[in-house]
């Protein structure tokens, strides 16, 4: 374990403020354990029995930063620096520091460092549990006060690595009722700081272990229980290959990394999103009304009730309709992905069909539908050719796809001029026909895509279950 004092005294933004701190005034929580930990902290937590704003603005100047209430009735103010740490002071919430300490959430952010006498203070044995890589709570009476702290500690698991206490596992079930009366959105971001970790899918472990699933998903209900079982199992598996896969994505899907880590909302990347795609839709693959099913070549595959029933899961746990959106369009994909991966040879016009319906997302449809087949056994049994299959659909999708839409034979307006036809759907149709022609190097040139057009419309014509171009 590091040295405390060495650390703070060695900190650029500590040294450069530490002649400003008065008399009991203290660093504590997160920042001292991630420097008993060797890490730089992102944020500093001061506590300080003097005034707050007084030592804030000067503080702020010193920085030249800038400070503001982040919660004037409890005494908080933080202090912004662009590219840099926060700093957030606030007045303690007891008589004393150590008062203060014990009403916090687990041991190893129960720590703290006195900024003037170079004391460093624990009074509920944080430095053990942290020498030991435990997560273990205060109190039951803390986990009563504030019932975020249930999901917290699973959080904090995830993130460092480190198993939860059996007295603190026994309470979580104690009290996992108590999550419901939790706002969604404290919820949420301890469901985005948890997922976004390299082992974010054991986040639904914790869960599964301490009896929060049921809590957070009240909307997914199950009469048998050997079902609840067989569809948790699912959801368990298919999240922990996510894990695998989004750690070997660059591998198999080149450049694809950078598009997993794109944010969907502010701290939420479409990894993240995608882990819990994952898990939804094994809970609903086993789900008593039909939420899932199975086409004739055992490809998995989520209805459309089913989708709608996971948009809601996502929904009432406050993420984004752009989440929400990425996450219908990921399952939503994955009966004609599967289908496509149980051909022997790779259909030009499916995979093209499907670059187009799942362009924004298709890195995740083709992860999620890999384990999807691992999940079923195939990918054990297939996986080089599974691996190729994936690959060469992928290289379809920027060599082919996205080249061609770069540039176009003819748009639209060739479209209506050739065939004197006015704008709308069909014409969308056909531009996508034409496109998918070129895919299939039916046609090369401006030239051959307006005889396609022709050939097409006569087909139409003839067929009298089309409906007419006006």
């Amino acid at each position: 374990m590091h040295d405390l004092s060495r650390l703070v005294s060695s900190n650029g933004t500590l040294s450069a403020i530490e002649d400003l701190f008065p008399k009991e005034t203290y660093l504590v929580g997160g920042c001292v354990r991630d420097m008993l930990l060797g890490k730089d902290p992102q944020d500093f937590d001061i506590v300080t029995f003097s005034d707050v704003g007084t030592l804030a603005e000067k503080i702020s100047q010193r920085l030249s930063s800038s400070a503001f209430w982040m919660d004037k009735k409890r005494g908080v103010v933080r202090i912004s620096r662009k590219g840099s740490n926060t700093i957030d002071i606030s007045s303690p919430k007891g008589k004393d520091i150590e008062s203060d300490l014990r009403k916090r959430d687990i041991t190893i952010n129960a720590m703290g460092y006195d900024l003037c006498d170079k004391k460093f203070i624990d009074p509920v044995c944080g430095l053990a549990d942290l020498d030991h890589g435990v997560i273990r709570l205060v109190s039951e009476e803390n986990l009563r006060d504030d019932p975020a702290r249930l999901v917290r500690c699973l959080r904090f698991s995830v993130v460092l690595g480190f198993p939860v206490a059996a007295s603190t596992v026994a309470l979580l079930k104690k009290h996992a009722s108590r999550l419901r009366t939790v706002s969604a959105e404290r919820v949420k971001q301890e469901f985005i700081k948890a997922l976004c970790g390299p082992n974010g899918s054991s986040f639904f472990a914790l869960m599964e272990t301490t009896g929060l699933i049921d809590a957070l998903f009240p909307n997914i209900r199950y009469q048998d229980i050997s079902m609840a079982l067989r569809g948790l199992r699912s959801a368990l598996f298919l999240a922990r290959e996510i894990d695998g896969l989004v750690y070997d994505a660059e591998k198999l899907l080149p450049g694809s990394s950078q598009e997993l880590a794109q944010e969907v909302e502010a701290g939420l990347s479409r990894a993240c999103v995608l882990r819990l795609a994952a898990f939804v839709s094994g809970i609903l693959h086993f789900h008593p009304t039909g939420l899932s099913g199975r086409g004739p070549d055992s490809t998995v595959f989520i209805t459309e009730l089913g989708i709608l029933n996971a948009a809601e899961i996502c929904s009432s746990l406050r993420f984004s309709s752009r989440a929400v959106s990425t996450i219908k369009l990921t399952l939503a994909s994955q009966k004609l992905a599967q289908e496509i991966l149980s051909q022997r040879k790779l259909p030009i016009r499916a995979v093209h069909l499907l670059c187009e319906v799942s362009s924004s997302c298709l890195p995740e449809v083709l992860l999620l539908a890999l384990a999807w087949k691992r999940s079923a056994g195939e990918a054990t049994f297939e996986h080089d050719s599974l691996k190729e299959k994936i690959q060469a659909l992928w290289s379809h999708f920027l060599d082919i796809y996205q080249v061609h839409k770069q540039s176009l034979l003819i748009d639209g307006n060739d479209i209506m001029q050739t065939l004197d036809i006015s704008a709308g759907p069909v014409v969308g149709r056909l531009l996508q026909e034409v496109q998918t022609a070129r895919a299939e190097g039916i046609v090369n040139t401006r030239e051959e895509a307006i005889e396609h057009l022709h050939v097409l419309r006569r087909a139409m014509k003839e067929r009298p279950d089309v409906k007419r171009y006006r």
